[in-house]
């Protein structure tokens, strides 16, 4: 039963929309019909044509008027004449197309000659040799060679904080016991290593993130030149005149590595691990008063470190002795350990003498060794002070 339901639903759908579809069409038809007027004639639009292939209609009684269309230049019949008010109405098709053109002007407008593919005959063209004067090369070459482009602000370098580099500047300032205030100022040349030298003492240390670099320097002459090389091979250098340094006494050691040599002063009798002992572990301040003060210079963290320690001691300080320490460690066990003692005395150039250790095994790590230098004569008498 449903399935009955749904086929009537469905037919009477269809015959809903095509009584509908006829009244649209022949509205004014049956218009006229229903008052009693004489039915109009409807008129044709146009013939149907097409170029492709012949179009057959089904076939149509002559009576009814159809207009049947044919592939090439079909003209429409004559209308037929007004059928009687009883006979039903004259069926016409009728559909729009574009205009053709007129057989004359047809045959006088010019056909491309038209190929197997369809396609117009293009005229053959012979490939030829590339010549020199037609590469991009050798027109560059033509340009005029004399023009040199001015250099802009987009030329320059720029720092990471979008500041126009600069060349390095080095500012050495004087300090108190015969010190050197370091300013480096390279924009940029961040977190990079530079080698500084000054009068035999060599050591490497880093830039900020800035391109900055600021420590204190023990000076190793009355005249301080120092110069500081960057990994790039360019160099900036500054020299300073140093008073005070005839009141001082300083020895120097400096080795490659992170790790290798350290120093150890001994000041008024004492040994090691007692008050008077001054290393690496207890440096004290430069403006002490209890006697003489370690300076540690390098960054271990860099690559390819170079370090340094400097051991001042004022005039007046009761110094019983120097040793150098070579730790034994992982780093250092079973190889050689080298380095350099420097020695900076009133009114004399400093001395240079070389060290080297034959490191034990790893098997004694944790152990040291120890080498004892030649005493360091210290003025007896302050000459000169002051500063900051």
């Amino acid at each position: 039963m449903q399935i009955k339901r749904r086929a009537i639903t469905v037919g009477t759908t269809f015959f809903l929309a095509a009584a509908t579809g006829h009244v649209m069409q022949n509205g004014e038809t049956i218009s006229a019909r229903l008052r009693g007027a004489p039915v109009p004639e409807k008129p044709v639009l146009a013939s149907v044509e097409s170029t492709a292939a012949t179009i057959t209609p089904a076939a149509v009684p002559a009576a009814t008027g159809t207009v049947a269309a044919t592939g090439a230049a079909a003209v429409p019949a004559e209308p037929a004449a007004a059928p009687a008010a009883a006979e039903p109405p004259a069926t016409r098709i009728a559909t729009s197309v574009p205009e053709q053109p007129k057989p004359e002007a047809a045959a006088a407008a010019p056909q491309p000659a038209q190929a197997g593919s369809g396609l117009p005959d293009l005229p053959r063209v012979e490939p030829a040799a590339l010549g020199v004067d037609l590469r991009l090369a050798g027109r560059i070459e033509k340009l005029d060679t004399r023009y040199t482009r001015p250099e802009t602000a987009a030329d320059a370098a720029y720092s990471v904080f979008g500041i126009a580099c600069t060349d390095p500047t080095l500012a050495l300032d004087p300090s108190a016991r015969g010190m050197l205030k370091v300013t480096l100022s390279a924009p940029c040349f961040a977190n990079e290593r530079v080698t500084i030298t000054q009068a035999g003492l060599v050591f490497a240390a880093s830039t900020d993130q800035g391109g900055e670099l600021k420590l204190m320097l023990p000076a190793m002459s009355a005249t301080a030149p120092v110069e500081v090389r960057f990994a790039s091979g360019e160099m900036v250098s500054a020299s300073r005149s140093v008073t005070g340094l005839d009141a001082l006494a300083r020895v120097a050691v400096q080795w490659r590595g992170s790790e290798g040599l350290h120093l150890h002063a001994l000041e008024n009798g004492a040994g090691f691990d007692m008050p008077g002992h001054v290393s690496v572990t207890v440096p004290r301040d430069r403006m002490t008063r209890d006697g003489g003060f370690l300076t540690v210079l390098g960054d271990p963290g860099v690559d390819h470190p170079l370090m340094a320690e400097v051991y001042t001691a004022p005039a007046g300080t009761a110094l019983g002795g120097m040793v150098v320490e070579a730790p034994v460690s992982a780093g250092t066990c079973a190889r050689r350990v080298a380095g350099q003692v420097l020695r900076m005395v009133p009114a004399a150039a400093p001395a240079t003498e070389t060290l080297s250790f034959a490191m034990p095994g790893c098997d004694a790590v944790g152990d040291s060794l120890m080498l004892g230098l030649s005493p360091v004569a210290v003025p007896a008498v302050a000459l000169a002070a002051g500063g900051n």
